[in-house]
């Protein structure tokens, strides 16, 4: 007002224009900031009961595409809200570049906390080492990075898949194809290592030629369906078929329909609900999920930090059990 001679009121209009245009960040109690690379929205912070404000927490999820995301996501901003916070999305595309870009766009749009799952190939990634070295407030959820000691929360991954591939040892199965992603993230390797587990326990020796982890370059193609077909034409006698994820049993029932096996297919059971009818599958607890993520992101804002793991139970549902 004293450098253009203006009346408070065109100030006023002039900020709000640039909020509107993604140029600033106006937030309540604090001010109005430059926004970062990409233009942010105007932002309001909550208050809760006692009238002082939260602030706002990032969630980081690599796709919108799956199920397990789209109720994560609700679930989260739920328990969020609840807790008196606004949840700030962002989505890298499976890109551990967009990762990291998000990291510091939420850092300086102001966030208190983060809540991040990881890209599928789980790549290292400074910025979120950063976090954890800092103790800066963050939970990841669902997949994780080893070598980062923070608090993460997870499905039995392990136990999911042991209790399915013990299910079907019990039923006479042998020739159990397990097909999957890469092994390119922990909830992979710890779904592969519940299928081993399974087989070791039982006594029954493990055919890992049965084993079909599609390269992650080749998943992300158009060349998967074939990847697949390729796989079960050269295993004709499977009796059953476990897949590490809701895409691949989608993938692997397209594929025996189109290399004719339709007719007498083997087994199959998936892990995610596939949307396929009459197949089993093993449920996950996002809600649960959410619920602890957003309880512990408060213990560590509370200065409360000692990282954990936890693990969420899970079931295997067959048909008529949902």
């Amino acid at each position: 007002m004293d450098e253009y001679k203006v009346s408070k009121i065109t100030v006023k209009n002039a900020l709000t224009a640039l909020a509107d245009d993604g140029l600033v960040v106006r937030i309540q109690g604090k001010g109005t900031f430059v926004s970062s690379e990409l233009p942010l929205p105007q932002i309001t912070l909550p208050s809760d009961s006692a009238g002082t404000s939260r602030g706002l927490v990032g969630f980081i999820i690599p796709t919108m595409k799956t199920s397990v995301i789209q109720k994560l996501v609700d679930h989260v901003e739920y328990y969020l809200t609840q807790a008196g916070f606004q949840m700030l999305l962002r989505i890298t595309r499976e890109s551990s570049a967009e990762e990291s870009r998000a990291i510091k766009e939420l850092l300086d749009a102001g966030v208190q906390g983060f809540i991040v799952f990881p890209t599928e190939d789980e790549k290292y990634n400074e910025s979120l080492l950063r976090l954890s070295l800092d103790k800066f407030p963050f939970v990841f959820i669902d997949r994780f990075l080893r070598n980062i000691d923070t608090y993460t929360i997870t499905s039995d991954n392990l136990g999911g898949t042991y209790e399915t591939v013990s299910y079907l040892l019990k039923k006479g199965h042998r020739r159990i194809a397990l097909i999957s992603p890469e092994n390119a993230n922990t909830t992979i390797e710890d779904r592969t290592a519940g299928f081993e587990k399974a087989y070791i326990d039982h006594g029954v020796p493990i055919d890992k030629s049965l084993w079909c982890h599609v390269p992650l370059d080749i998943l992300r193609s158009e060349k998967a369906l074939d990847y697949i077909a390729e796989f079960l034409i050269s295993h004709r006698r499977l009796t059953a078929t476990v897949t590490l994820s809701a895409e691949m049993a989608q993938l692997t029932s397209s594929a025996l329909k189109s290399v004719g096996l339709e007719a007498s297919p083997p087994e199959l059971i998936s892990f995610d609900d596939p949307g396929l009818p009459n197949i089993p599958y093993v449920m996950q607890d996002e809600k649960k999920m959410a619920e602890v993520s957003v309880s512990l992101l408060q213990q560590q804002m509370e200065q409360d930090y000692m990282p954990q793991q936890t693990v969420i139970p899970v079931r295997l549902v067959l048909p008529g059990q949902e």
